[in-house]
């Protein structure tokens, strides 16, 4: 990883070929910094502060189907 704040090449091929993807092809090198700054966007999520919230109990989408 990437100082903890994104993912480096290396990872990003690993983790792009354990999902089955060709990493020798030349789509990969745009899709990089993509997922990097997806990673990035995201970063500010790890700031909120949950202390004192507690996750949902549960979601069950089949409850808005029944009669």
């Amino acid at each position: 990883m990437d100082s903890g704040n994104g993912i480096d090449r290396q990872t990003f091929d690993f983790l792009a070929r354990a999902a089955g993807l060709n990493v020798d092809d030349p789509h990969m090198d745009e899709l990089f910094p993509y997922v990097q700054n997806a990673l990035a966007a995201n970063q500010g999520l790890r700031n909120i502060d949950t202390n004192g919230f507690e996750p949902d109990a549960s979601f069950d989408p089949a409850h808005f189907y029944q009669d």
